[in-house]
C-alpha cells in the first residue's frame, strides 16, 4: 500500500529543522552571549533540540562559544555569540549620480568602501557595468570566497524584492530589470533588493533605532519623499509595491503649489523635499537654513508652509495606523535637524488623539550609508526565520 504523506512528512520535518535552527541562531545573533538553557527557556525548544542545532552551528563555523559563566554548584554555562566578524555583505547603493559599494562584516564595520561617480545611464545594461565592477573589487577584500554571504542593493524606485525586479526606475533606465536574476547568475551568491526607504526600515526594525518597535513608520525627507510602514513587524509594500509614498500624500492646497512630476496638485514633494524645494523655491537644504539663521521673512514664511504641510501629515498617518515610533530621516533632517524637530513634534503631540500619543518620534541626525544599509539586508535574511511572523 503507497502513502503519499510520507514525502511531504519529511519535507515537513526538513522545514522544521530549518525553522528551529533559524530560531535559535538569530537569538544568538540578537541576544549572544547566551547560553544553551536560556535558548531552550526562551525558545520551547527541549535541550537536546537545542544541543544539537548548536552543535550544527558550531561545525559549521557559525557559533563562538565564550568563557564559561562562573555558578555556585555544577556545571558553568557556555555563552554562545555568533561569529559575526567572520562573516561578510556586500552593500550597493544604485543612485542616479553615482553608484557606491561597501563591504561589511556583520558587525556592520566597514570593511572597504568604493564610489563612482556617473554622468549618466547609456543604457539598461549601463548601471549593471558599474555594479559588477564594484562587487568584483570588494570581493578582493573578503578573506576568504566562502565567508561572503550575498550582496544587497538599495534602489531608488518601485522595486518587487520577491521577485528581484526592479519594476521603475527611470533614473536608472529600468524597468522591469531582473537585476536578482543577473547578479546571481555572475556570482552564485545570495541576492538582495529593496526600495532605499524600505531597506532603512528593514535595518532599523532588526537591530537599530525600531529594535524594540512592533509598528512603525519611517520616513525620508530627502531628493524625494519615501516612506516605509511596518505592522506587526512586517514590511508593508502594499498589493502594487507602492505603499508609503509618503511623498505623494495631498498636504498642500492645490491652489497654493505648483504640478507635481506625478501629474497632480498639493503633493508635499513639491516643497518638502530636496528636488522639490530647488525646483520650485530655488533652495538647497543649506541655503535654506542659512536664510533660516538670518531671520530672512520669505524663508521663514516657506516654513511655516512647510512644516504644517509635514506634521498634518504625520499627524493623519499617526492616527490611522497608530504606530508605536516614527522615525525621520534624510537630506532635509540632515541639515535642518534639531528646528524642524521641534515643531513637528509640537504640532503632532496637539493634533493626534489622546489614544496615540504614547507613539515615539526619534530621529537620525545623519541619514545612514545606504551602501552599508544594503549590507545589512544580508545580514537580516541571514537570520531571517522562514514561515515566521517575525519577518523583520
Amino acid at each position: 500500500m503507497l502513502h503519499p504523506v510520507k514525502p511531504e512528512r519529511t519535507t515537513s520535518n526538513k522545514l522544521l529543522k530549518s525553522i528551529n535552527q533559524q530560531k535559535v541562531l538569530r537569538l544568538i545573533y540578537t541576544e549572544g552571549p547566551i547560553s544553551r538553557v536560556e535558548l531552550a527557556d526562551k525558545t520551547g525548544l527541549t535541550q537536546q533540540t537545542i544541543t544539537n542545532i548548536v552543535n550544527r552551528l558550531l561545525e559549521d563555523d557559525y557559533l563562538l562559544e565564550t568563557d564559561p559563566i562562573a555558578g555556585n554548584s555544577g556545571r558553568k554555562p557556555i555563552p554562545l555569540v555568533v561569529k559575526t566578524g567572520e562573516m561578510y555583505a556586500i552593500g550597493i547603493e544604485l543612485a542616479i549620480k553615482y553608484v557606491r559599494g561597501t563591504l561589511i562584516d556583520f558587525h556592520h564595520n566597514t570593511i572597504h568602501e568604493i564610489k563612482e561617480q556617473v554622468q549618466a545611464y547609456n543604457d539598461v545594461e549601463h548601471p549593471l557595468e558599474y555594479v559588477t565592477r564594484i562587487v568584483d573589487e570588494l570581493m578582493k577584500w573578503v578573506p576568504k570566497p566562502q565567508q561572503l554571504k550575498g550582496i544587497g542593493c538599495s534602489i531608488q524606485g518601485l522595486v518587487d524584492s520577491k521577485q528581484g525586479v526592479v519594476i521603475y526606475s527611470p533614473g536608472l533606465r529600468w524597468k522591469k530589470f531582473p537585476l536578482k536574476e543577473r547578479l546571481e547568475a555572475r556570482y552564485n551568491l545570495p541576492i538582495y533588493l529593496e526600495n532605499d526607504v524600505n531597506l532603512l526600515a528593514i535595518v532599523e526594525n532588526l537591530k537599530g533605532h525600531l529594535a524594540d518597535s512592533v509598528n512603525n513608520v519611517t520616513i525620508k525627507l530627502d531628493y524625494g519623499i519615501g516612506g516605509a510602514l511596518v505592522l506587526n513587524k512586517q514590511l508593508c509594500t502594499g498589493s502594487s509595491h507602492v505603499a508609503g509614498e509618503f511623498g505623494h500624500y495631498k498636504a498642500f492646497s492645490p491652489e497654493d503649489t505648483p504640478v507635481c512630476h506625478c501629474g497632480a496638485k498639493g503633493c508635499l514633494t513639491t516643497l518638502a523635499s530636496v528636488s522639490g524645494l530647488k525646483r520650485n523655491a530655488g533652495l538647497t537644504p543649506e541655503s535654506f537654513a542659512e536664510q533660516l539663521d538670518a531671520g530672512e521673512e520669505q524663508a521663514l514664511a516657506l516654513l511655516h508652509k512647510i512644516e504644517p504641510a509635514i506634521g498634518t501629515a504625520l499627524s493623519n498617518v499617526i492616527t490611522f495606523f497608530n504606530p508605536d515610533h516614527v522615525l525621520l530621516t534624510g537630506k532635509l533632517i540632515d541639515v535642518l535637524g534639531p528646528r524642524l524637530i521641534t515643531i513637528l513634534e509640537k504640532r503632532i503631540y496637539s493634533t493626534i488623539p489622546e489614544s496615540c500619543r504614547g507613539v515615539k518620534l526619534v530621529y537620525l541626525p545623519q541619514t545612514p550609508n545606504e551602501s552599508t544599509s544594503a549590507g545589512g539586508l544580508v545580514v537580516n535574511h541571514f537570520f531571517d526565520v522562514p514561515l515566521e511572523s517575525l519577518s523583520l
